[in-house]
């Protein structure tokens, strides 16, 4: 398990740092009335169970071409991931969102292929922090 407090890049693979914003990581650490990290875990394990639901409702949505439920999800998870750091991720919610807003819909279907690898990074990365019980 790592350690949430001291998360470093030890190689040129993605990390945590790359793919959680270490800002935003520290926000929710200073917010821990107990100066642990009980705040930021129970957020992030938070933050999984709605990524899994939402991604599966925006794939769901967009295979069904039901624009209204894509575009709210995709807003659904852009302030949330935001909230943890998933900048990248955040914007590329954002993007899809504003996409359907305008029915802009030609982009949608490679929006959607990196939103799906996005997520699963964000994932990933957010279940390292955690250690192995977060999977």
């Amino acid at each position: 398990m790592l350690d949430l407090f001291n998360v470093t890049p030890v190689s040129d693979a993605p990390t945590e740092e790359s793919v959680l914003d270490a800002a935003s990581l520290n926000q929710l650490r200073s917010l821990d009335p107990t100066g642990g990290d009980l705040f930021l875990r129970k957020v992030l394990e938070t933050y999984l169970r709605s990524l899994d639901k939402q991604v599966e409702s925006a794939s769901t949505a967009f295979a069904a071409e039901q624009h209204d439920d894509l575009s709210r999800a995709a807003h659904s998870l852009k302030s949330a991931s935001a909230s943890v750091g998933a900048l990248k991720f955040s914007r590329l919610c954002e993007r899809i969102e504003h996409a359907v807003r305008r029915q802009e819909l030609g982009g949608i279907p490679a929006d959607m292929v990196e939103f799906k690898q996005e997520a699963a990074r964000v994932r990933a990365a957010a279940a390292r922090l955690l250690g192995p019980t977060s999977a």
